[in-house]
């Protein structure tokens, strides 16, 4: 399922036109990359943006935002780090 985890930016992207506060969202999924890469395309996202870090995301902000859907907590987005890492552990 794709998810939504909110934050706010806690720095200035200037070439982004994010400002410290602004509203910024993390989209991710919690099956599987490709679902994700799915959804992206639907949404005008591009694979090479996703963000491969500690969870593979996208990053959201301004009119992005419309996109988005109902956040999961901070608690929510811990555990499906965690899932996620076991998956990758066992491929």
């Amino acid at each position: 399922m794709i998810r939504f985890h909110y934050h706010v930016s806690q720095k200035n992207v200037l070439h982004l036109d994010i400002v410290k506060g602004d509203r910024l969202c993390h989209i991710y999924s919690d099956a599987s990359r490709e679902e994700l890469e799915s959804w992206g395309r639907q949404h005008g996202l591009e694979a090479r943006w996703i963000h491969e870090g500690t969870l593979p995301h996208f990053d959201a902000f301004g009119d992005r935002l419309l996109v988005c859907g109902p956040g999961v907590t901070r608690t929510e987005l811990k555990a499906h780090i965690r899932q996620w890492r076991a998956r990758v552990a066992i491929d």
